[in-house]
């Protein structure tokens, strides 16, 4: 098989909140993140593929998150009753850009440390509240 992405993957298990429906947030479960985009999983339908999106990236203990649009670019078929899809990001400015190397380094340098994967989406999703010394780009 031939590998066509530009960008490699690393394990990113955190929740991503979808700010595109107006007056409610949806979250999903992200599998994993590269440069290029997220592939995420629901237990709902997902949205469309074509469909944009605006999502926050939150680092793990909240003191940064990151809006980032995307545009669902495929569906990936149900496993464990979760659908797959995948989001590639559009127009990323350099801070989203730096932004988004920092987090994949950091999802690295945890992955290497820990000697293993993450435990993807432990828990609830997060509160919808903001945290006030969350610094947002």
């Amino acid at each position: 098989m031939i590998e066509r992405r530009k960008h490699p993957r690393v394990p990113y298990g955190a929740w991503i909140e979808d700010l595109t429906r107006e007056g409610s947030i949806q979250f999903f479960l992200a599998k994993d993140l590269s440069l290029g985009g997220l592939l995420l999983t629901t237990n709902e339908t997902p949205p469309e593929v074509g469909h944009r999106v605006h999502l926050r990236l939150v680092v793990e203990n909240e003191s940064r998150v990151m809006a980032v649009d995307g545009q669902v670019i495929r569906h990936a078929p149900a496993e464990n009753g979760a659908t797959a899809f995948a989001v590639r990001f559009v127009n990323l400015d350099q801070p989203r850009q730096t932004f988004l190397e920092e987090l994949l380094t950091e999802c690295m340098q945890a992955r290497a440390e820990s000697g293993s994967e993450p435990a993807p989406g432990a828990g609830a999703p997060p509160s919808p509240l903001d945290d006030p010394d969350s610094e947002i780009i």
